[in-house]
């Protein structure tokens, strides 16, 4: 044989081929994981001097975005979305906000920047995703057994990162009542992550006694956290189920729930509540009147005396950027207690309409007849309930997944799919409306 007829080693394929749909799948299990440890991360890496890892989740959902959108095709209102984020960022720096600011706010919201346009990756690997967050539900359970009847290490330890003291679990109880963060940081962000597990897990669920196992311990797990507004969220989510084959209540039921994240704060203002009502409330009314009566009109009336009601503070002025890198020359909020009034602070009036798109964002996934869209669905109503009081755009896992659900709705038959991926989207083979209760054909 001549050596010309020979194979040429530089035509054979590769021995190890990583696809696009895995390093995206693997970097949104990395923050996934990484959110369910965080309080024990926190603890035992800064014990091993290795703090700064925990911080690669979100900054790898970061660099992933900007790779993916040289290529993404989201439709005009996108990049004008994109466009407004910009000059709302310009905007915070006019304010007094700093470069610090502004990154620690764009690393803060990468996981639905993520989401969004790498979300048709994550469908593809919907599976290898759902194993994975089967595990972090599990685990969030053995971290409430262990927080309750345990003293674990990482409860209310506090570190430093240079100049700035970072707590790894915050230790605190209402009413004599210990808020169990299990293995992560907050008990709000638990009893969330929780809610979006197990939500999501229904679409990878076939038996509806193994549902309604699932949301029984789901529930049973939320309330340990002591988190009321999650519980009462999550089980009108439940009862959600059964209705999301009537169209007209759905939307009138999207429409109300929305409406009224935005008429709580509302309210706080225009109605005058007694101030000692906070104080004579026990239990979560207490927290709720301290919204009404303080937080909420505490913000608005600092919005209002600054001028800025009608654009907002501008991007990296509100919530946890503010507490990394304080603004000395205005007086910013770090703390709004509701998604409405959070968006409202930053964006302005826009951020009310961000607000607003809710409504048709849970409505396109409802017309979808996939399971996966129908679980999206419930998680944005969930989530659209315990934004009543809860900052959502500061829990990570909550935007990850609301920025799949964006992305599902966005996604058209002809964008690209990666060559790598094997598991591409088929036809549901059991009912999209599948609940606990009864399933529709």
């Amino acid at each position: 044989m001549k050596i010309s007829q020979l194979p040429s080693l530089s035509k054979r394929p590769p021995r190890i081929a990583i696809s696009q749909s895995l390093i995206v799948v693997l970097v949104a299990i990395s923050l996934v994981l990484v959110e369910t440890f965080s309080g024990a991360l926190r603890y035992y890496f800064d014990q091993a001097g290795l703090s700064a890892l925990l911080y690669l989740p979100k900054a790898a959902c970061l660099g992933l975005f900007g790779l993916q959108l040289l290529n993404f095709k989201g439709g005009r209102g996108f990049w004008i979305m994109l466009l407004l984020l910009a000059i709302a960022a310009l905007l915070g720096m006019l304010h007094g906000a700093v470069l610090g600011n502004v990154g620690f706010a764009l690393y803060m919201y990468s996981p639905f920047l993520f989401g969004v346009v790498c979300g048709v990756h994550l469908e593809h690997r919907k599976r290898l995703l759902a194993l994975v967050i089967l595990f972090c539900l599990a685990a969030s359970l053995v971290g409430i057994a262990l927080d309750k009847y345990t003293a674990v290490p990482w409860k209310g330890y506090s570190y430093n990162i240079g100049d700035t003291e970072l707590s790894a679990n915050q230790s605190w109880s209402e009413n004599g009542v210990d808020r169990i963060a299990g293995f992560t940081r907050l008990s709000t962000s638990l009893s969330v992550m929780i809610a979006i597990f197990s939500l999501y897990l229904s679409a990878f669920t076939r038996s509806r006694w193994v549902m309604a196992v699932l949301f029984a311990i789901s529930i049973a797990a939320i309330y340990l956290t002591t988190n009321k507004s999650t519980v009462v969220a999550f089980a009108c989510t439940l009862a959600l189920l059964p209705l999301l084959r009537n169209r007209l209540t759905c939307r009138a039921i999207f429409c109300v729930v929305v409406a009224m994240g935005i008429a709580l704060p509302i309210i706080g203002l225009w109605v005058d509540f007694d101030p000692n009502a906070a104080t004579a409330q026990s239990g979560s009314l207490s927290s709720f009147y301290d919204r009404l009566i303080n937080t909420w009109p505490n913000l608005a009336h600092n919005q209002w005396v600054q001028g800025w009601s009608v654009w907002g503070a501008g991007f990296g002025m509100v919530g946890s950027s503010v507490s990394a890198f304080p603004v000395m020359t205005a007086n910013v909020p770090i703390v709004a207690d509701n998604s409405a009034l959070y968006l409202w602070a930053t964006f302005g009036i826009g951020g009310l309409a961000l607000y607003l798109m809710m409504v048709p964002l849970m409505m396109r996934l409802r017309d979808k007849t996939t399971r996966l869209a129908r679980a999206l669905t419930s998680i944005c109503f969930c989530l659209t309930l315990i934004s009543w009081t809860t900052d959502i755009p500061e829990v990570s896992v909550a935007t990850l997944f609301l920025g799949m659900a964006v992305a599902l709705v966005l996604r058209r038959k002809a964008m690209p799919v990666s060559a790598g991926s094997h598991d591409r989207p088929r036809p549901p083979r059991q009912p999209a409306y599948a609940t606990p209760f009864r399933t529709i054909n």
